[in-house]
């Protein structure tokens, strides 16, 4: 369009060349036979307003493989963790902790201004690269476990959690949320993307104004200080996910997607 607001956004443009972009993009597509898979209700509506809506558009959320994110018995992944008895957990998961997006600096906000009584009965669960500069700018203990692969020590981390907090600015699906409500932890988030499937208010979770750090903090301290409600949210947390994102599903939409466009 050449008018592009984002030109400011990590990594940060210098020059504006989305006019001659667009029209490398649609000289290219008028020439393509493409059929386009979105994530979420919000990247299909977003796929029908853009030049891709000349093609057939399909939704296709991703899939947990629900026989490894499972609920799991907390107080035993807290004592495999080492996180002490009678203290509470909030956990916080990207693959970079650090990355704009992800919103840890609004998340640090949010955590700065958790009353006293809370913050000092809380550990502060991080898994992913650069953590450390999150665990030092709040006043709460933490436990920092870095970059995690393997799936069954995510989800011996998600199940040690009593809440589950995305403060991301932008999210095409939310991978680490749809396995936090697997493993039965409710989630506090902002409404933002894929999320917006995932987190159903007063059912799932909590869904935040995005970029307001103190709806956020609201958010966790309601899920924290309830625990009859977190274990509600977490129920029909992971009992969504079995029904509408295990992975054989995404699997199974996938194959015959496929199967139908082999025919023509």
């Amino acid at each position: 369009c050449g008018q592009c607001p984002y030109l400011d956004a990590p990594p940060a443009i210098a020059r504006d060349n989305t006019r001659l972009e667009w029209k490398l993009k649609d000289w290219v597509y008028s020439r393509s036979n493409l059929t386009i898979v979105t994530l979420s209700s919000q990247q299909t509506e977003q796929a029908m307003q853009s030049m891709l809506n000349r093609f057939p558009i399909y939704q296709i959320p991703n899939g947990v493989d629900t026989a490894v994110y499972e609920p799991l018995a907390p107080e035993l992944c807290r004592s495999l963790l080492g996180i002490p008895p009678g203290k509470k957990c909030l956990m916080f998961a990207a693959l970079n902790l650090s990355q704009p997006w992800k919103g840890g600096d609004l998340l640090v906000h949010a955590l700065r201004s958790l009353p006293e009584s809370l913050k000092s009965e809380t550990v502060l669960l991080l898994l992913g690269h650069r953590g450390e500069a999150i665990a030092e700018a709040v006043s709460i203990q933490a436990l920092n476990l870095g970059f995690v692969s393997n799936d069954r020590l995510k989800a011996i981390a998600y199940s040690a959690a009593d809440l589950f907090v995305s403060p991301t600015r932008a999210e095409s699906f939310g991978l680490v949320v749809l396995e936090s409500m697997a493993c039965g932890t409710p989630v506090v988030a902002f409404g933002v993307g894929g999320v917006l499937d995932l987190v159903q208010p007063g059912v799932t979770g909590y869904l935040a104004i995005p970029e307001k750090a103190k709806d956020l903090r609201d958010g966790i301290v309601q899920l924290m200080e309830d625990e009859s409600l977190r274990r509600y949210m977490g129920q029909q947390g992971s009992a969504l996910v079995r029904k509408e994102y295990a992975l054989e599903l995404q699997v199974q939409q996938y194959a015959g997607l496929y199967r139908e466009l082999l025919k023509s």
